[in-house]
């Protein structure tokens, strides 16, 4: 893929969340020649935003077999934490209906400010380039890579040695709380996966040469915290290119910001409105979003104000 050729870029979600408009919506502000496809729904089908929405089919010879086998080792809920794993199940398989030689893979509250174009050339040296790993923005340059990936997991929980190693760990974990040692999600499967397979990934979390880098969900979930570290973004105007201003460090340029944590309701203050984004809002449990609406514009506005100081 050259510099003016399409990018593919896929986001996956379940339900209706209001902030996924907004994260629709600045993906094809920021990339305005991207191919956008959301694996979703009928729950989030959405009018008057420019993607391809497809209806992820209700199970596969993958995802059966998944469900069948599967074991909690989480803190969290079982169904959200499952489906955090199974998504890369149902990437594989949409993978497999139509090929995608190069895409980007993002969680559904990441928000671009760069057309990805600009990075792909030297990412293309590496199997992956990921925040750090396959976590909320990875570009997947290796054909096969998520589909290897996905039969890796599957390989993993028919294992009977690997499931009492992990029962042991997350036995450990309920006592000590240790999260870091016990505790398996689909970040973990992937810093697995990464390590046994040698796979090469470039970490786009980290500053580049010409000062960009991909959030993690430090200074995008920052939202007043009142953290001096993270508390220093600023942008002229919504959907616009967003910088941290740390004291004592060059600026930093975000290609993406990670909305991370349960209360994304600042998110308008990133991207602005757009018509499909406010007409998300009245749909079914018309009280409930409606609530929202009045949330997202109020925290939206104040970000706002935060961010052109």
């Amino acid at each position: 893929m050259g510099n003016n050729a399409s990018l593919n870029i896929v986001f996956f979600h379940q339900g209706f969340s209001p902030y996924l408009p907004f994260a629709l919506h600045q993906a094809r502000v920021s990339n305005p020649d991207a191919r956008i496809i959301l694996l979703g729904d009928e729950g989030n089908r959405m009018r008057g935003l420019d993607y391809e929405h497809r209806i992820v089919p209700p199970t596969s010879v993958r995802r059966s077999e998944f469900a069948k086998i599967y074991r909690h080792f989480h803190p969290g809920n079982l169904e959200d934490e499952r489906r955090c794993i199974e998504r890369w199940l149902i990437l594989a398989d949409f993978l497999e209906r139509e090929t995608l030689s190069e895409f980007l893979f993002l969680d559904s509250d990441m928000l671009l400010f760069q057309d990805i174009r600009q990075g792909v050339s030297a990412w293309r040296k590496w199997d992956a380039a990921g925040a750090p790993s396959f976590f909320s923005f990875c570009f997947f340059c290796r054909a096969g890579l998520v589909n290897r990936f996905a039969d890796w997991i599957l390989d993993q929980y028919r294992n009977a040695r690997t499931m009492r190693e992990w029962a042991l760990r997350f036995q450990r974990y309920q006592k000590r709380k240790e999260y870091q040692t016990g505790v398996i999600h689909d970040m973990e499967l992937a810093i697995q996966f990464v390590r046994k397979k040698k796979i090469h990934i470039l970490d786009v979390s980290r500053i580049s040469r010409d000062g960009w880098l991909v959030d993690t969900g430090r200074w995008g979930g920052a939202y007043l915290q009142g953290r001096a570290e993270t508390d220093v973004l600023v942008q002229a105007k919504p959907g616009g290119e967003v910088m941290a201003l740390a004291k004592k460090r060059r600026p930093i340029h975000f290609r993406a910001l990670h909305v991370q944590g349960y209360d994304k309701s600042h998110i308008a203050g990133l991207t602005g409105w757009s018509l499909p984004a406010l007409a998300a809002f009245f749909r079914p449990k018309w009280s409930r979003n409606l609530r929202l609406l009045y949330k997202y514009f109020w925290n939206g506005a104040r970000f706002r104000r935060y961010l052109s100081r």
